[in-house]
């Protein structure tokens, strides 16, 4: 029998996820090499998994290496899916890129309303993932996805089941994170006028017009407005939908704390605690965004202006050929960083009152045990429930919020900019501390962060 390691070398990667074979010295064609004994001397060096008859074939006719031949490949693993929230009757349609947004304006200024008892979520479990197994035949166990606790929204109920959500009221869905809201919904035929007034609702308000200059719109949850927002405030506890534009004529406050949909915005100043989508084009504004800013339908101009976001800001062009100064920045900025610190102090203050409230309880639990408790004992024991749930849904939102920050103030070279097509000279670029100005047009390029550097590659 041939001894193989005479010619052939085997290599494992460190992973154990592939083996190679190099040649060291040439064969003897005299002598035979059959399949089986290639397959022995493979599974003498423990290779029992993944081998690949092709390369074990070219062995056994003595064919000579210039190059290391793969000759086994392992399983990789496949991590589970987390579980996540599914919303019905609002669902987002693909359109194709034809120079509309992704998410077509009007398929969301058109939401349809549901009514009481009307199903609007489902949850969708998490996956347990796909074992791997390396080369030399050891399992590679793989995480399963990450589960959570569905709980219900304003004016929703969750299932005894725990799996959906249900609207208690008429009204209109908004999503917020791993929530979904129904709100009542407060409509105004046309524009907001000195008729109409300022507005201040407890539900989502739906404007079939514009909102002119000096106006106040307030909501707790979605705004929603057909036409043009001059230089307006208005401010959503979910997202803000605006049909024709933003003319901000540097008046205007946006603030939500869910996402931001426009055609354009000029000269506005936009806060938002999710993503701002804008068809056209982003011109002398102030955009702030929690996770990302997207202007690659249409258009897909940033032109001037200060926009910051915390994982990326994505354009068809950046800057122009006058050179105007625009200025990007990724990463956490001081608003994220105040709410950070002001969560992780609502945290502790829900873990406080759990802590007393719990020892408070089970003081009443002990007195029950051994004699009933009088109506007053009985009140103060449904209060103190009460506030415990509170609390403990408190401390589940918080620390869905310090989850979500805390992907956002990850490493910075998780976070990019691009454009499809050109970034212009004088852009200025900020990852963190580290700043870059652009001297010279890139096209087709993504900035991204690469060991404490800010550099510049193609799409």
């Amino acid at each position: 029998m041939i001894d193989l390691d005479q010619y052939y070398q085997i290599t494992i990667t460190s992973n154990k996820m592939e083996a190679t074979v190099v040649q060291h010295a040439k064969t003897n064609q005299e002598e035979t090499i059959d399949i089986g004994q290639v397959k022995e001397w493979v599974h003498e060096h423990g290779i029992v998994f993944g081998m690949i008859e092709e390369s074990l074939h070219s062995l056994s006719n003595r064919v000579n290496l210039d190059s290391p031949l793969l000759i086994a490949r392992g399983l990789p693993k496949k991590q589970g899916a987390a579980a996540y929230l599914l919303p019905i009757l609002f669902k987002k349609e693909k359109v194709a890129d034809d120079g509309k947004m992704k998410v077509n304006l009007k398929d969301v200024l058109d939401i349809e309303s549901v009514r009481e008892g009307d199903k609007v979520g489902q949850k969708i479990a998490a996956t347990s993932g796909q074992n791997g197994k390396n080369v030399l035949g050891e399992e590679i166990s793989a995480k399963p996805g990450k589960d959570f606790t569905l709980r219900a929204g304003k004016n929703t109920r969750v299932s005894e089941d725990e799996q959906s959500i249900y609207s208690l009221i008429d009204g209109q869905v908004s999503i917020e994170n791993k929530r979904i809201h129904v709100h009542p919904i407060y409509e105004v035929k046309g524009d907001l006028s000195m008729k109409t007034g300022n507005i201040s609702f407890v539900g989502n308000v739906v404007i079939n017009g514009n909102v002119p200059t000096g106006f106040i719109v307030e909501a707790d949850g979605d705004i929603r407005v057909r036409g043009t927002v001059e230089g307006a405030h208005l401010t959503a506890g979910g997202s803000i939908f605006v049909g024709a534009g933003i003319v901000g004529q540097h008046k205007s406050f946006l603030k939500a704390k869910g996402d931001l949909q426009t055609t354009f915005i000029n000269e506005g100043n936009v806060e938002v605690g999710g993503t701002i989508e804008v068809a056209q084009a982003i011109l002398h504004s102030t955009c702030t965004a929690e996770k990302t800013i997207i202007c690659t339908r249409g258009k897909g101009n940033i032109v001037g202006g200060v926009l910051s976001a915390g994982e990326g800001v994505h354009a068809r062009t950046i800057g122009n050929d006058m050179q105007t100064k625009t200025s990007l920045f990724i990463g956490a900025n001081e608003q994220l960083l105040k709410k950070q610190k002001d969560t992780e102090s609502t945290k502790r203050k829900a873990q406080d009152d759990l802590t007393k409230l719990g020892k408070l309880l089970k003081v009443y639990i002990e007195k029950q045990k051994k004699q009933s408790l009088v109506g007053k004992e009985k009140i103060m024991v449904l209060r103190i429930q009460h506030s415990f749930r509170t609390a403990k849904e408190l401390l589940d939102e918080s620390n869905d919020i310090l989850e979500s920050l805390d992907k956002l103030g990850g490493p910075l070279e998780g976070g990019s900019i691009s454009a499809k097509d050109s970034f212009y000279p004088n852009v200025f670029i900020h990852f963190g501390k580290y700043r870059r100005k652009l001297v010279s047009k890139h096209q087709y390029a993504k900035v991204t962060l690469i060991d404490s550097e800010i550099t510049i590659s193609s799409l």
